[in-house]
């Protein structure tokens, strides 16, 4: 009997060999499996019209929980008006019994552009490998398919042809937020543009965030100062629970149109809250005013405080950043060209806001309800000289100042 450590069993020609099993078929599985279950244009869809719905059901839970509070109207009438006002979100201009209405809410505006920003992002995420479908495509058909559902009640219960320009600007916002949601998720980061121009952009969009903050601190001031007359009309309405949470919820969606208002208060043009009406550091005139208690917030009629006029220097202060981001962004040109850039770039801010404070304004009525919001025409000469001067000096200075160190 031979042995196991024998030779002959030693030179065997026996080998094991270890080879994963079905290695490529785990592979076309694993990829298989990686494969979005959903195409991109179905969620697409699906988002919009998910988008829409939601929207719907927050406005119209607002006008419910006041309805519960006022124990007035009917359930049918409650849904009516939280129609109005989702389609007022849309820029679409509507009539509220005989009054018409035109001023947009930008706060539920802000929070449909959130929702359908996350929808184009989630359609991203489902584009597949072979597929070419860029963050544009994506927007298109995700907005489409949200206007499509606007397009049907705006037929039914609005009146879009009053105001097209505002419903145009709605759409436009849409479409941005769509666009940076589905560009994150597909990995862009940028659009590829001159170096100038994107230093330009930063620089105007720096300005319009400084006259927000000062639009906040005046809005946050005036409401600290007034306190007991806001208290006073709330408490005056007796709203309960359920109608001061809609009530809260209301006034909060009116809230960038107030940041805005305060902001052209900050300027200097200030605003109007009716016809006839001026609220300005210079002076106020008021006339009937309705009992909502962020307005308990206005200055008293009669001339401005001294000490409001330091709000002007918002303006200023906004131009000098605008020429400050243009100019830190590249090489230091001559004094005369700094200054020209300076003065430029505040110019473009102050007709950016200009344009913020048109699509802030508009009507809750007719008479003393009409023309709410900024004035536009001394707006836009007060935005243009404050913001283009402060540009202009804080150009030739820092050019002089780097002419002098050199």
């Amino acid at each position: 009997m031979p042995s196991l450590l024998s030779a002959r069993r030693a030179t065997a020609g026996v080998s094991l060999r270890a080879t994963p099993a079905g290695k490529s078929s785990l592979q076309a599985t694993r990829t298989q499996s990686a494969s979005p279950p959903i195409s991109w244009p179905l969620m697409a869809v699906v988002g919009g019209v998910v988008t829409a719905l939601a929207s719907w059901i927050l406005c119209a839970g607002v006008t419910v929980l006041g309805w519960l509070a006022a124990e007035a109207g009917s359930l049918g009438d409650a849904l009516r008006v939280g129609t109005l006002l989702w389609l007022l979100s849309n820029g679409v201009a509507v009539r509220l019994g005989d009054i018409p209405v035109t001023l947009v809410p930008w706060g539920a505006t802000v929070v449909i552009a959130f929702m359908i920003s996350r929808f184009a992002a989630l359609s991203a995420r489902n584009v597949r490998a072979q597929q070419r479908s860029g963050p544009g495509l994506i927007s298109v058909v995700t907005v489409a398919a949200y206007l499509m559902c606007v397009l049907v009640g705006a037929m039914r219960w609005g009146e879009p042809w009053q105001a097209p320009a505002r419903w145009a600007v709605a759409i436009a916002v849409f479409f941005v937020a769509a666009w940076c949601g589905s560009s994150r998720s597909l990995g862009i980061r940028r659009v590829e543009m001159p170096g100038r121009a994107r230093a330009i952009i930063r620089a105007v969009l720096a300005a319009q965030l400084a006259m927000l903050v000062a639009g906040a601190a005046v809005l946050v001031t005036a409401l600290w100062t007034h306190l007991k007359q806001v208290e006073t009309l709330h408490q005056a309405l007796q709203p309960g629970i359920a109608g001061g949470i809609a009530l809260l919820l209301l006034q909060l969606a009116f809230v960038p149109n107030a940041l805005i208002w305060s902001a052209a208060y900050a300027l200097g043009s200030g605003f109007s809250f009716g016809v006839g009406s001026v609220i300005a550091p210079a002076a106020t005139q008021l006339g009937m005013v309705p009992a909502i208690p962020l307005l308990g917030a206005l200055p008293s009629p009669g001339p401005g405080d001294l000490t409001q006029l330091w709000w002007l220097a918002a303006g200023a202060v906004a131009g000098a950043l605008a020429c400050s981001v243009v100019l830190g962004s590249g090489p230091m040109p001559r004094f005369d060209l700094a200054s020209l850039a300076g003065g430029v770039c505040g110019l473009l801010a102050g007709a950016v806001f200009a344009g913020l404070a048109w699509a802030a304004s508009g009507d809750l009525g007719t008479l003393r309800l009409a023309d709410l919001g900024p004035r536009l025409f001394p707006m836009l000469v007060m935005a243009g000289t404050t913001m283009g001067l402060s540009g202009l000096i804080t150009g030739l200075a820092w050019g002089l100042a780097n002419r002098r160190r050199n």
